[in-house]
């Protein structure tokens, strides 16, 4: 009987425990056009991830927000997939898509943001996050000007028969 007084008193403990990882930051860099089709335009946002810690970080869920010219053109969950090794950064795409009806995307401000979801990988952390009480998730934000259009490439070359 004692034993299970003493299991939900250490779930609770451990989930008064801080996370071992600093949250990584995010920061758009860029958005490009991918080839419009007759509903929109693919977009891919370029973003550039910074991890401060002294371990690697697991990047698992991107849940996110593309809003151009203050409407909102997309929403949607990407999974990551990504480890960010310590004391680095790196680029990442988050696809997103413009709806035709957005018109001409050249000039026109845009923003994404949303909350990134992620992992420490020290082993007190892999086992906080399996008994689920280490869920970690950072929001982000980040505002440009302009989709870059995607660029003329060469004709098709013509095959020979």
């Amino acid at each position: 009987m004692r034993g299970a007084r003493i299991l939900p008193a250490l779930l609770a403990a451990l989930a008064l425990l801080p996370g071992c990882a600093v949250a990584p930051q995010v920061t758009a860099v860029s958005a490009k056009a991918g080839t419009p089709t007759a509903e929109g335009i693919p977009v891919k946002v370029l973003v550039e991830l910074d991890n401060p810690n002294d371990a690697p970080i697991e990047l698992t869920v991107w849940n996110y927000s593309f809003v151009v010219d203050d409407r909102t053109a997309y929403s949607g969950e990407w999974v990551a997939s990504l480890t960010l090794p310590p004391k680095s950064t790196m680029e990442a795409e988050l696809p997103a898509f413009v709806p035709a009806s957005f018109g001409e995307l050249a000039s026109k401000p845009w923003k994404v943001g949303g909350a990134l979801d992620y992992r420490a990988t020290g082993k007190f952390d892999k086992l906080l996050y399996q008994l689920g009480v280490n869920r970690l998730s950072t929001g982000f934000g980040s505002t440009g000007s302009g989709i870059a259009p995607r660029p003329a490439g060469p004709p098709p070359a013509a095959i020979a028969r």
